[in-house]
């Protein structure tokens, strides 16, 4: 979540949650926040990064 800019529907598909709603589960569950809201607090500031 913090070194990509991949939509969270292909982070589930890739981590093998399968779904973008298992993993927002999960997620949720594991760290107690959304993935959104995760990203929106630990994003480095300045331009979104490209392709990592």
């Amino acid at each position: 979540m913090e070194s990509t800019d991949l939509p969270v529907e292909q982070i589930g598909d890739r981590s093998g949650l399968g779904t973008a709603a298992n993993l927002r589960r999960h997620f949720t569950r594991s760290v107690g926040v959304s993935p959104s809201d995760y990203r929106r607090a630990f994003r480095p500031s300045g331009p979104p990064s490209r392709g990592r």
